[in-house]
């Protein structure tokens, strides 16, 4: 089996819900590719660890009171020595599953730094919005459509500063702009109703 295959296997059995799955995987994959047509980064890193980065908040994988970036690594290392990867490559594999979220500071590869701008960019725009109304009442965080709201309004206010690349940077302001276009609309349309009751 080729890594590839071997990535969709895993998924297969994993239990990843939609907003984090192979889906969110693949936009990653892509858009880190996008955003870094500049550069000659190594496409099979950038691969496996769009592939792996949540992988340890899945439920085959997760583990309480482990944050998912560092749970992650774990099981993207057991899983890259089963299938025997290229040893040189699993350190960078590995940094940028561990540093792809948007409280983690970059990590110090190019692999590293486009996955986690990718990652943040997808929490943003009509794609993060989706992925939010997705999670209610599968997320801790999102119980209800309100905290959905809430929590897209705080996307939208926090995650454009965390983009570290200039092409990232300027993706992140027109899907800031999609975000609070429809939560200006929401609340307008909020409050055209309540002032009827």
């Amino acid at each position: 089996m080729s890594p590839k295959e071997d990535i969709l296997h895993i998924f297969g059995k994993s239990g990843a819900h939609s907003a984090w799955g192979i889906k969110h995987c693949t936009r990653v994959y892509h858009l880190s590719k996008e955003l870094s047509l500049h550069l000659s980064l190594d496409d099979e890193i950038l691969y496996i660890a769009s592939m792996l980065h949540d992988i340890g908040r899945y439920p085959a994988y997760a583990l309480p009171n482990i944050d998912h970036p560092l749970r992650s690594k774990g099981v993207a290392s057991n899983i890259l020595q089963r299938m025997a990867f290229p040893t040189p490559k699993i350190p960078l594999i590995l940094e940028a599953v561990e540093t792809h979220m948007y409280y983690s500071e970059p990590g110090r590869s190019d692999e590293a730094v486009y996955l986690r701008d990718a990652d943040i960019l997808d929490n943003l725009g009509n794609i993060g919005l989706m992925r939010l109304f997705s999670l209610i009442g599968y997320d801790d965080l999102i119980k209800t459509p309100e905290d959905a709201l809430e929590r897209a309004r705080t996307f939208a206010e926090a995650l454009p500063n965390k983009v570290y690349t200039k092409a990232g940077r300027r993706l992140a302001v027109k899907r800031r702009e999609e975000m609070l276009r429809f939560l200006s609309g929401i609340k307008r349309q909020t409050t055209e109703y309540a002032k009827v009751l």
